[in-house]
């Protein structure tokens, strides 16, 4: 089949990773189902998969949601996480939700840290809020239409 198989064409989906390279400069929102490694800047919200990694020239300012992050460069921001590692070089300022965290010795951080449970309990206190505001309303608008 060579190298327009289609088996071989999955088999490289799995194990891709995109790579932000040295010099680049990305503002938005950024959604990966495999790994990143940002070598440049990123500004805005990613939502990774898998793993996202900031090497010592990269720098994220924005929102991280993933499920490993290893930071070797500079991240401002807030990170969600199962798994975060501050590396020598790492930089953080800013908060962070996750139940795993290390810093190695010369890694700085400088925030607040939550457990990842928190987040998902503000989550899920928000959702009823807005369901309860949303149930009464729906009533409030039954009795309008059954009075006129």
């Amino acid at each position: 089949m060579g190298i327009f198989g289609g088996q071989n064409r999955a088999q490289g989906q799995r194990s891709t990773t995109t790579v932000i390279a040295k010099g680049c400069t990305l503002n938005g929102q950024i959604k990966l189902e495999s790994d990143i490694h940002v070598d440049g800047t990123v500004e805005g919200q990613i939502d990774v998969v898998k793993t996202l990694v900031i090497s010592e020239t990269g720098f994220i300012k924005g929102e991280v949601h993933a499920d490993r992050v290893i930071i070797n460069g500079e991240f401002e921001g807030t990170c969600y996480a199962d798994n975060i590692e501050i590396l020598s070089c790492g930089r953080v300022s800013g908060t962070i939700y996750s139940d795993n965290l290390s810093i190695e010795r010369g890694g700085k951080f400088n925030g607040v840290t939550h457990a990842a449970q928190t987040h998902k309990n503000e989550q899920q206190v928000v959702d009823l809020s807005d369901a309860k505001i949303a149930a009464d309303a729906k009533k409030t608008e039954t009795k309008k239409v059954a009075k006129g």
